[in-house]
């Protein structure tokens, strides 16, 4: 009896002594980085449950979380990591973000005053925090007066931001006047920018998404050239590459070949291009050629991806549209 109690009192200890350990902050940015956001989610919960109090593991549930989409958990994690580290001011900014796509979704006022408050937490806690000054010029353009919207203020931050980085401001005024809607204003801004040749490939992608939007493949592929020269491995300019295309009317064939490689390549960030995205322009691909239902397969697991997105639903309903015809 003594022999199997001490038996039974081993196995019952065998699970605990392999636990998987809690990651630190530095694995779980390491792993985000790499864009295994599932897998961030579930160590940043591990990590929450061995050690609440340590901001990191909140910070990064909240990133992983609203990378996979679910933003009441990022908005609550960021709440906490706030909590738990008030003068930290990307934490401030996440919490901005998440507030603020929260209120988008839900087109609540109480959260668009929330998402303001935060971003301007953010920036007073680090003047430098040049992404925080972006986030807050972008809802001082977007947001009306009585949320606190303002075009003075917008401009301020751009100033700010241009006495920090002058090729950084030259970045933040191109998006100002994005905002503006003045998108000549913007194109000779990004134009000015690129021939100074930055060697951050963030400039370059921000000038990408500009002519993406203006529907100027010829522009893209200036851009693209020109990226090429500073990360010509970047998966992203597969993307860009085969949407200039497809928006050209050119190569589609190839096209579908750089979207999918794409695909398998870069697992997305809400910072820059998505999976939704990809999976939007390879079913515009497949609506080119008249292939109706691999269209609507694309643009559906768009929508699944990201189902806030306007966009991608007009896709799926424009292309099961056109399918319905079909069949008829």
């Amino acid at each position: 009896m003594a022999l199997l109690l001490a038996c039974l009192l081993a196995a019952a200890g065998a699970p605990s002594a392999e636990r998987h350990p809690a990651m630190s902050g530095d694995q779980l940015r390491r792993l985000f980085e790499a864009g295994n956001y599932r897998q961030v989610q579930a160590e940043s919960q591990t990590a929450v449950a061995a050690a609440p109090q340590d901001p990191a593991g909140h910070y990064w549930l909240a990133r992983s979380a609203y990378e996979l989409g679910s933003f009441d958990l990022a908005m609550h994690a960021a709440e906490d990591a706030c909590r738990l580290s008030p003068e930290n001011s990307d934490y401030q900014l996440w919490l901005g973000r998440a507030y603020g796509r929260k209120a988008e979704i839900e087109s609540s006022f109480f959260l668009a005053r929330k998402t303001r408050h935060a971003f301007e937490t953010a920036v007073k806690l680090d003047g430098t925090n040049i992404t925080a000054r972006r986030d807050l010029a972008e809802y001082y353009i977007e947001a009306p007066w009585f949320l606190g919207g303002s075009k003075d203020k917008a401009r301020q931050q751009v100033q700010a931001i241009s006495g920090i980085d002058p090729l950084e401001g030259m970045l933040a005024l191109a998006q100002l006047f994005r905002g503006l809607d003045q998108p000549d204003l913007a194109q000779q801004q990004y134009e000015s920018l690129l021939e100074k040749r930055p060697s951050g490939v963030h400039f370059y992608l921000e000038a990408l998404d500009f002519f993406e939007h203006q529907r100027d493949a010829l522009g893209m592929v200036r851009v693209l050239d020109r990226a090429h020269e500073v990360a010509a491995n970047d998966p992203r300019l597969l993307y860009y590459r085969a949407v200039s295309r497809v928006i050209g009317g050119l190569q589609l064939t190839l096209a579908e070949e750089e979207l999918k490689q794409f695909l398998l390549q870069y697992p997305g960030n809400s910072e820059s291009v998505t999976q939704g995205d990809g999976r939007e322009w390879l079913g515009s691909v497949y609506e080119n050629e008249g292939n109706w239902t691999a269209a609507v397969e694309q643009y559906r697991m768009a929508v699944q991806l990201e189902p806030y997105r306007k966009r991608f639903r007009k896709s799926l309903e424009h292309a099961e549209k056109e399918l319905k015809k079909q069949a008829n």
